[in-house]
């Protein structure tokens, strides 16, 4: 079969033919149909992330059509279904993955970073792993779950309800499927972020207001936007570092929820215990996605309260990942999700 193999940093993926994989006890082989890239794949082939071995196949969101099912997997999923392939895989016995919670496993390993992956023509995955979606759902939009379940992770911490005015900063790939599931669960939502492009994508997303944070007083500005004075009730910050981390702290009411999702290259620092303490502000880790996250966002796709299509910026052939890859590198057209169909 064809597959994009990662060799080195720093060059191209190579695509080639490798055997094509065979379902072991209890999974599933699975013809691919989508695999969205993100900056994931971009830190990975600039070296910035390891891989477990190479050469290796890439590709970490994944939607496809079940070939094959090995005899021991029982029946949660039968030849001809259309899957999400969750690419966490855990141990299945430590207290995380007996919780839903793979995200935390200590020894889970990742399907395109510790594991082959999907820019392939096939797959092979436990069949746990395999989230059964509508025929009428598109591959490319199946593939995004796996981004829309961190994205979810945090909204979801937040508690955003209907009424609930929360920030998204960093309206990247991450940020712009926060926005889709705030706006999804009846919040309003106020997006900052730098690039023009993605503030207006909020805004058709039905951002209230999108603002560009290079203003000295972009805190009043989210505050002024979202009429709220007092605070926000929560703030996704989708950055992680030191200044959308304090500027997230200072939008927030008394006993307001910050999530970081964004993982900078610095250390965090609070505000003062006078702001910090005083207000019972909350500060949450986000890494990843449980089992209910996905359940969350794919049954939003299926229900058709979410839509995601508009966080597909391009759609390549296999033939083409590196240009893909590219595009992310080097912020082409501010893309959020740029999917390989091979």
């Amino acid at each position: 079969m064809k597959a994009a193999r990662f060799t080195a940093p720093g060059t191209p993926l190579e695509i080639t033919s490798i055997p094509r994989p065979r379902p072991g006890p209890g999974q599933a082989l699975v013809r691919v149909r989508a695999v969205g890239l993100c900056g994931s794949d971009v830190h990975i082939t600039a070296g910035h992330t390891p891989t477990a071995f190479t050469p290796i196949t890439l590709g970490h969101e994944i939607a496809g059509v079940v070939e094959a099912v090995d005899d021991s997997a029982g029946h949660r999923v039968a030849a001809g279904d259309h899957v999400f392939v969750n690419p966490m895989v855990g141990c299945l016995v430590c207290r995380f993955c007996r919780a839903g919670e793979v995200n935390f496993c200590p020894r889970r390993r990742i399907l395109g970073i510790q594991l082959d992956g999907a820019l392939a023509e096939y797959v092979v995955a436990p069949v746990i792993n395999l989230t059964v979606m509508p025929k009428y759902v598109g591959f490319p939009e199946t593939a995004l779950i796996e981004s829309a379940g961190t994205a979810n992770h945090a909204v979801r911490a937040l508690r955003a309800a209907p009424g609930d005015v929360v920030a998204v900063i960093g309206a990247g790939g991450l940020g712009m499927q926060a926005v889709h599931l705030a706006v999804a669960r009846g919040a309003q939502v106020v997006a900052v972020d730098t690039d023009p492009v993605a503030r207006q994508r909020c805004l058709d997303a039905g951002a209230l207001a999108a603002i560009d944070p290079a203003s000295p007083d972009t805190v009043e500005q989210v505050l002024d936007a979202a009429q709220r004075p007092d605070g926000l009730d929560g703030v996704v910050d989708c950055v992680g570092i030191g200044i959308t981390f304090t500027t997230a702290l200072r939008m927030l009411r008394v006993n307001g929820h910050c999530a970081v999702v964004g993982i900078g290259g610095e250390p965090l620092t609070l505000t003062s215990p006078a702001h910090f303490m005083r207000r019972a502000l909350r500060v949450s880790g986000i890494y990843g996605y449980t089992a209910a996250d996905i359940s969350e966002v794919a049954a939003k796709l299926a229900d058709g309260s979410l839509d995601l299509r508009a966080s597909i910026s391009a759609v390549v052939p296999l033939d083409e990942v590196n240009e893909g890859i590219r595009m992310f590198a080097d912020r082409r057209n501010s893309p959020v999700r740029v999917v390989v169909e091979p």
